[in-house]
């Protein structure tokens, strides 16, 4: 069975980070992990991961090349790997990148549900109307918002999580309560800040506080995995590992029921 897992963010940053480090995660448990790079503003893994680097950005392909294909098997033919965990690389020219999603010569986004395991996809910033990735946002049975503790971040995400991401009247929101908030705890700029006890408000919204250990990110940029020797003492993959499956078990459970 697909678990389609959505990444974005309302007013924060690093959900590109976020999904790859939930990829590896679900990789690290023997789960077939994907991730779609759908930011439409562009992808970033190509500059970062030396494996990933070069050729033509693997959506592209599926977005604009006629091969007949059905969307999950373009999908997989434009499909690279990062250490255990399979890529479809994004364009990095915003121009681009927004066309692959908002108006594809092939549509794929259906193809999505038909791969097999964890399905991580980086829908980039949900903030304002007309988004053109929310097609997968509505579908996805997970909706994981990405946060830092700045204080104007967390509360606008809780708020926009709150009117299930209908941020405007004749805005589309959520047919389902299906969002979750990740706090990245990443350097910021000085002043107010939450802490980890914003858990205890948020009951069952809460899916994790990680702590920022680039280490961390730098060994899977360069295809280490998440449960490596080398990274064991570090903080953050224990820290994925039970966001991942906190995730996993709400899809199994209260996921599918409106509220």
């Amino acid at each position: 069975m697909t678990t389609l897992i959505a990444v974005g963010s309302w007013r924060g940053i690093g959900a590109s980070t976020s999904a790859l480090l939930l990829a590896a995660g679900a990789a690290a448990t023997g789960e077939h992990a994907w991730l779609i790079e759908a930011d439409p503003a562009g992808a970033v893994l190509a500059s970062r991961a030396d494996e990933l680097a070069g050729g033509l950005a693997g959506l592209e392909r599926v977005a604009f090349h006629s091969s007949g294909e059905p969307p999950h098997r373009a999908l997989e033919g434009a499909a690279r790997r990062l250490g255990d965990v399979t890529v479809v690389t994004g364009a990095w020219d915003s121009f681009q990148a927004w066309a692959t999603v908002a108006s594809p010569r092939q549509p794929w986004v259906e193809g999505l549900r038909r791969l097999d395991g964890v399905v991580v996809v980086d829908v980039g910033s949900l903030r304002g109307g007309g988004v053109p990735t929310w097609p997968i946002v509505e579908m996805a049975d997970v909706v994981l918002m990405v946060t830092s503790p700045e204080p104007g971040s967390l509360t606008s995400t809780v708020a926009w999580m709150d009117a299930k991401g209908q941020s405007a009247p004749r805005v589309q929101g959520l047919s389902l309560d299906t969002s979750r908030l990740l706090v990245v705890d990443a350097p910021v700029a000085t002043g107010a800040r939450f802490t980890s006890d914003v858990a205890a408000e948020l009951g069952g919204r809460f899916a994790g506080w990680w702590p920022w250990e680039p280490k961390v990110i730098d060994h899977l940029h360069r295809g280490g995995s998440l449960d490596h020797r080398a990274i064991r003492r570090f903080t953050l993959p224990r820290a994925v590992t039970a966001t991942l499956s906190s995730l996993v078990r709400d899809r199994h459970g209260a996921f599918g029921v409106s509220s």
